[in-house]
């Protein structure tokens, strides 16, 4: 009967996974989002953000076309901060109409 326990196990650690990348995913915000609501979770996550692309009304009418400078490790192999990061880029596209 070492089914049940080898079969929870190997759930549990599936789960587990799932979570993380699902933290992972909600942790970047990604294209098609809005670019008001992009920016603001990137600052208060700590990163400084330029904005990039023809923003031709406002922020909050935008939305996130690409976001980059979120990658990299330290020397250690660890990821970085978001004081090591620096600048976060948040390309826009504000073209409605």
């Amino acid at each position: 009967m070492r089914v049940l326990p080898i079969g929870t196990a190997t759930f549990s650690t599936l789960a587990a996974a799932t979570l993380g990348l699902i933290g992972t995913a909600a942790a970047a915000p990604t294209g098609g989002s809005n670019a008001e609501d992009a920016v603001n979770q990137l600052q208060a996550q700590g990163y400084s953000v330029q904005i990039n692309g023809d923003q031709n009304a406002p922020l909050s009418e935008c939305i996130t076309t690409q976001v980059s400078g979120l990658s990299g490790t330290s020397a250690a192999g660890k990821p970085l901060t978001p004081a090591e990061v620096g600048t976060v880029y948040v390309t826009v596209s504000c073209d409605y109409g």
